[in-house]
Formats: C-alpha cells, sequence, structure tokens
C-alpha cells in the first residue's frame, strides 16, 4: 500500500513540474515579484482572496498566486523534496507548532509584521494567529427539521438520530467530540484527556461511531459540497462553510454548543523562494481592515481585535460571528499543545479506526 505521505509528494511533484499554482487576478503593472499563499480552498479562499489577497496584491505591488493545502503532510513532502514553492501558508495551530519543532519554518520578521491588536499568545516566533474558527455540528432540514442533533451525544445517537454521518478525517477534533458525546463538560475535556483512562474512553467511543460515518471528508470545500448535495445528514465542519451553504438556498440548521473553536495561524515554509515578500504580505493580511472584511464575507472570528473598532461589521454580521460574547462561551477551544509531539502517533491510531465498518 503506497502511504499518504508518498501520495501528497508525488502529486505536489507533479503539480510543481506543471507550475501547478494559479495566479491571483491583479493588476497589469510592473511589480515586485510574486508571492505563492495556500489555504483550504473553496469558498472560503475566494473569500480570504477578495477580502485580503486581492487588496493586499495591489497595496503592495505583488503578484499573488495561489494554491490549496490539506495540512502538514504537503509542507512536509515540499521540505522534503526540496523543492518548496509555498512562501505563505495557512494551517492549524498544532500543525504550526509541530512544524516549527521540525525546524520546517521559516522565522517571521516582527520588523515588518506588525501585531497591534493580535492576542501575545498567539504571536510566535515562526507563526503568528490568522483567524478563529470554529466547526459545528449541522444538519438537513428536511430530515430532522428545526430539532436536529445538537449535541455530540446527539451524534452518536444512530437510532435517536439516523442518518448518513460525516467527520473530518482527522485526529484532532475527534478525540474532543468524542469526550463530549461521553457527557464530559467542555470545561474539562482535556482533563479527562490528560488521564489513561480518558484517552482509553475516547478511543473506545470513536470506535463505536466509525461504522456509521458515511463520509471522513478531506477538506472545508468537500464538506461543504456534502451538505450542499444532501450527501449527508450530520456532519462536523466549518461553520462559516455551513454559513455559504444557507447562502446558496438549502435549507440547513447548526448550532455552537459544543462547536470546537480553533486558530488557524500562518507561516513561512522553511526555504520559501519570496520569503521577504511573504513577510510583507502576512503584514498585509494581519491588518484590522482585511479582517474585518473577511469577516463580513464569511463570519470568521478576526484574530486582530482591532477589526471590530474600524466599523466595517454591522451588529448584525457580529452577531454571526463565532467570537461575539453571545456565541464563544458555547465553544470548546481546542488546545493545540495536546497534539503537540504526539500527532503523528495519535493520527496512526485514528486511521485504524477509521477503517472500521458496520
Amino acid at each position: 500500500m503506497v502511504k499518504q505521505t508518498e501520495i501528497n509528494r508525488r502529486g505536489f511533484l507533479a503539480a510543481a513540474s506543471a507550475a501547478g499554482v494559479s495566479a491571483l487576478v491583479g493588476p497589469a503593472f510592473a511589480q515586485q515579484g510574486t508571492v505563492t499563499f495556500t489555504s483550504w480552498g473553496g469558498a472560503f479562499q475566494d473569500a480570504v482572496r477578495n477580502s485580503m489577497l486581492t487588496p493586499a496584491g495591489q497595496a503592495l505591488g505583488i503578484a499573488v498566486k495561489e494554491d490549496t493545502t490539506n495540512g502538514i503532510q504537503d509542507v512536509r513532502a515540499q521540505i522534503t523534496a526540496r523543492r518548496v514553492v509555498w512562501d505563505v501558508t495557512e494551517q492549524e495551530l498544532p500543525t504550526a507548532e509541530t512544524l516549527k519543532r521540525e525546524n520546517a519554518l521559516e522565522p517571521l520578521d516582527y520588523s515588518v509584521i506588525n501585531t497591534d491588536g493580535i492576542p501575545k499568545e498567539l504571536v510566535n516566533s515562526h507563526y503568528v494567529g490568522f483567524v478563529n474558527f470554529t466547526k459545528v455540528i449541522a444538519w438537513q432540514a428536511s430530515t430532522y427539521g428545526e430539532n436536529g442533533p445538537t449535541t455530540w451525544a446527539d451524534f452518536w445517537d444512530v437510532k435517536k438520530f439516523p442518518g448518513k454521518r460525516s467527520l473530518q478525517q482527522q485526529v484532532n477534533y475527534a478525540l474532543e467530540a468524542a469526550t463530549m458525546a461521553q457527557g464530559v463538560a467542555i470545561a474539562d475535556v482535556y482533563k479527562v484527556l490528560a488521564t489513561k483512562e480518558g484517552m482509553d474512553k475516547a478511543w473506545a467511543k470513536l470506535e463505536e461511531i466509525a461504522p456509521h460515518i458515511t463520509v471522513w471528508y478531506r477538506g472545508g470545500s468537500q464538506s461543504a459540497q456534502l451538505l450542499r448535495d444532501g450527501e449527508v445528514d450530520i456532519i462536523h465542519m466549518g461553520h462559516n462553510r455551513v454559513e455559504s451553504v444557507i447562502g446558496s438556498g438549502k435549507k440547513v440548521n447548526y448550532k455552537f454548543d459544543g462547536g470546537t473553536m480553533d486558530i488557524d495561524a500562518l507561516m513561512v515554509p522553511r526555504g520559501a523562494p519570496n520569503k521577504a515578500n511573504a513577510m510583507r504580505l502576512i503584514n498585509e493580511l494581519l491588518k484590522p481592515e482585511p479582517q474585518a472584511r473577511l469577516a463580513t464575507t464569511m463570519p470568521l472570528g478576526p484574530v486582530n481585535t482591532n477589526a471590530f473598532k474600524t466599523g466595517i461589521l454591522t451588529e448584525a454580521e457580529a452577531l454571526k460571528v463565532n467570537t461575539h460574547p453571545s456565541n464563544i462561551g458555547k465553544q470548546l477551544l481546542v488546545d493545540p499543545n495536546f497534539y503537540v509531539g504526539r500527532l503523528d502517533v495519535l493520527t496512526e491510531r485514528f486511521e485504524r479506526i477509521k477503517q472500521k465498518r458496520g
């Protein structure tokens, strides 16, 4: 069997040899070089492009190119192949810290990057916070109406809520969900997972639900397609993507209760070909105005708290943002330190559980 890492490496090399990154449309004048930015694709990356990348490219006079990422293995594959083509990549916080410890990232230049308004705990030597996002339990209104599965116990209850289920194919979020499905309070999730007994129960809970998962989706754009096309009845996915599905006219519901909030960070892979422009681009993306513009397009939490002072967000828009005071207390803030140093081991066991079928 070919390992997933090798698949990613082959895909990357093929893409690189075919110049497989797409240029962002920009002004047709002399530009000060290029920079390649990668994110999660789909409607989210469209929103980042329109609210952030295009204005940044115009302000800097840089040709901004784009690619999509599926996570840590994509970054590792480029570095292993010694063919790094990405300059700035967006990754989850646990991935950022793991890559830093693997010496896979360039140090950030904070003489260029202004971090005013960004919480100090999100300013790291090799990565910086970018946006807060939350994965919620969403369901088809045609299947469950208004009273759908709003808790993790509901998600696991295949008798009360029969239907096709979907989870993302990564261990982070899954262990937390399995723990909450046992009735553990949000505040106690990581206390429980810090014990052997707690971990054993979480793995057992995942083994219980695995045979009922119809699709283990790979990325955010796939999750939106699954929900929009009615291929699944219940799914754990980014609430911004749920909102995009709702905006397309599909009747689906969700609540923030039990949502898993995480933070995406920006980083520069070691050996990035346009490191100087990468620092300039990161600085532009962290400014209050683009952070606020992104939140008006998709209800994601700006990492720069000054975004709420720009006047760009209306009160109605702010109420849909996951970090709004009326929403934030209902969610679990994922602890990146829980996975650092053991993400690969946990992923390996999770992969075995995923293979279980009913």
